[in-house]
């Protein structure tokens, strides 16, 4: 072999070698994927309702660590719940991949609300081993941004779906260190081999947090949180992302002006809201841009960290209002924030 020869093959290797390097993860991004940790996003499909997803790592059982993911979508004009439970293997570590856990499956559940949980049989959970996500196998680190005001580490990804015919998935998903599981944000596209598209969507982390009930330390915790710090008016705790409205347009000939409304507090202390008599705006971005809300008289509600208040019955008004349908409002980062599907119309008042 010559000596020029002996070079192109040393670069060849060399070449080999920095591609083989640069597929991967470049630094641990699940080290906030503890028991008790959740993240919630939003997944936006296009010509479909906004979905939410809400990602749980439940209490480990017998040595086991296990996965809550939560679906919330419209069916018939409701917003309904789903709710999916992962058990891995043992020896599996979240804090290690809390996004490729699908390979160490080893029970899988699914249920609603008020039914009780189907065990999937082992060709489900053979499928699901080899459908789930495994993205830090073809991982490729792209660069850096500020997503949300989280700096995260961006990367491109492809998987390979087996199926008649094969589908090929490409993507990008955003990972922050500091967010349980890791995803800030993520960009997919589904086609083909053929190059028909399949299926395509968009996925935002809008929160995230612990819960001390799923095994957070609870002697941690600091007095003051246990502790409302109301009372707090609606239109503020709103702006400030405390609070989350779930809104039911009821269902007669009122050009949507009799609401129900359910308030959640989205923050890590108790919340006492304030729902002033009269009338109160807000800003909750497209499609609806703002809604106004009219109480015949003022009302408190005393709300735990999560906890979701009964339904409240208000007044819309406005000549631009919500006429039809049902939806979730909250705000992230001082961005508004939307789910649901909805109906809006000028009405005369």
């Amino acid at each position: 072999m010559t000596k020029a020869a002996i070079v192109i093959l040393a670069s060849i290797v060399s070449l080999n070698g920095a591609s083989a390097a640069a597929t991967g993860y470049q630094k641990a991004y699940f080290g906030a994927t503890k028991p008790g940790s959740w993240a919630q996003y939003t997944m936006r499909v296009e010509g479909q309702p906004d979905m939410g997803y809400l990602s749980t790592r439940l209490p480990d059982e017998a040595g086991q660590q296990r996965v809550q993911v939560r679906v919330e979508y419209m069916s018939e004009g409701r917003l309904t719940s789903a709710y999916t439970d992962y058990g891995l293997k043992a020896g599996y570590s979240l804090e290690n991949d809390a996004l490729g856990f699908g390979k160490a499956l080893v029970s899988m559940s699914s249920r609603t609300p008020g039914t009780k949980p189907y065990a999937m049989p082992a060709a489900a959970l053979d499928n699901a081993r080899k459908t789930m996500p495994d993205y830090a196998a073809t991982a490729q680190f792209v660069g850096t941004e500020n997503i949300g005001g989280k700096v995260s580490d961006r990367y491109r990804y492809t998987q390979r779906h087996p199926g008649n015919p094969a589908q090929i998935e490409t993507g990008e998903i955003w990972l922050n260190e500091t967010v349980p599981f890791g995803l800030v944000k993520q960009k997919a596209m589904t086609k083909e081999e053929s190059g028909k598209l399949v299926s395509q969507f968009d996925l935002l982390l809008v929160d995230s947090g612990a819960s001390a009930a799923a095994g957070q330390d609870t002697a941690a915790r600091k007095p003051a949180n246990t502790v409302a710090t109301g009372p707090v008016l609606l239109a503020d705790a709103f702006r400030k992302g405390q609070v989350e409205l779930s809104v039911t347009i009821a269902s007669d000939a009122s050009n949507g002006k009799n609401l129900r409304i359910t308030f959640k507090n989205k923050g890590e202390r108790p919340l006492r809201l304030t729902i002033p008599a009269g009338p109160t705006t807000l800003d909750v971005g497209t499609p609806l841009d703002k809604l106004r809300l009219d109480n015949a008289a003022a009302k408190s509600l005393d709300l735990a960290p999560g906890a979701t208040s009964p339904a409240v019955e208000m007044t819309q008004t406005g000549a631009r209002r919500a006429v039809q349908g049902s939806f979730v409002l909250s705000v992230y980062e001082g961005t508004p924030l939307y789910s649901g599907s909805v109906t809006v119309d000028s009405v005369k008042q």
